[in-house]
């Protein structure tokens, strides 16, 4: 435990129609390789958000503060026994994201307020030392689960990465990341979060082949879109 991983990257998001986002899987299938946990089809994402007592990291997504982050803890295909803590910051479309390896038993910790746990990866990583300072002064706690079926694809070069999210939902109910019942509300209807990330640089060739879907740059978000019960609730 405690392995960290630190990516420095610009990312872009578009939200287009499923019909579209099939072609452009298609499209990507005859460029690109997938990632290795997609060979044989999308596998899923399931990320715990935390937030601040105040909701400030919810506020300054929703008013547009160019600085902004996000705390959350993520699993994939619903293996606790691999699980990551992540810090992501963004600047506009530039984004730093720490993450590290993190004990089940320490997320379940966390998430009751006790962020003590988080003092047993100091020697290992600077990643949780940030965590516990962030999540101690905003006296974080959990505020919505986001779950959602990925394929992803890579290119070597500039450390290009390109997602397609779909069937995305949120439950603000049952808030343990482990669970095996939980309700999910759907939170985007026949839509899919295309995700492009790289490193200074994005491939042409890449580019000229999406530039035929007309696609349209979008600041969307799955955490804010998922907090629909507290959104509705608060504003």
């Amino acid at each position: 435990m405690g392995k960290e991983f630190l990516t420095l990257r610009k990312e872009i998001k578009y939200v287009v129609p499923l019909e579209k986002a099939l072609r452009i899987r298609d499209c990507l299938d005859r460029l690109l390789a997938r990632d290795s946990h997609c060979a044989g089809g999308a596998y899923s994402v399931r990320s715990l958000y935390f937030e601040s007592l105040n909701n400030m990291d919810f506020a300054d997504k929703l008013s547009g503060v160019e600085i902004r982050k996000k705390v959350r803890a993520r699993i994939y295909d619903g293996d606790g026994s691999l699980c990551k803590l992540e810090l992501k910051e963004k600047k506009g479309d530039a984004q730093s994201k720490q993450s590290f390896l993190i004990d089940k038993r320490d997320v379940i910790a966390i998430s009751q307020g006790d962020y003590t746990v988080l003092t047993n990866y100091f020697h290992e990583t600077p990643a949780s030392v940030r965590a516990y300072s962030i999540m101690t002064q905003g006296r974080y706690r959990p505020a919505v689960i986001i779950e959602y079926d990925r394929l992803a694809y890579r290119y070597p070069m500039y450390d290009t990465r390109i997602t397609l999210d779909m069937n995305i939902r949120s439950s603000e109910s049952n808030l343990n990341l482990f669970s095996q019942n939980i309700a999910y509300t759907p939170v985007l209807y026949e839509n899919v979060v295309l995700e492009i990330k790289y490193s200074g640089k994005f491939m042409g060739f890449i580019s000229d082949a999406l530039s035929g879907f007309e696609l349209m740059q979008n600041a969307y978000s799955k955490y804010c879109s998922g907090r629909r019960n507290f959104y509705d609730f608060n504003y």
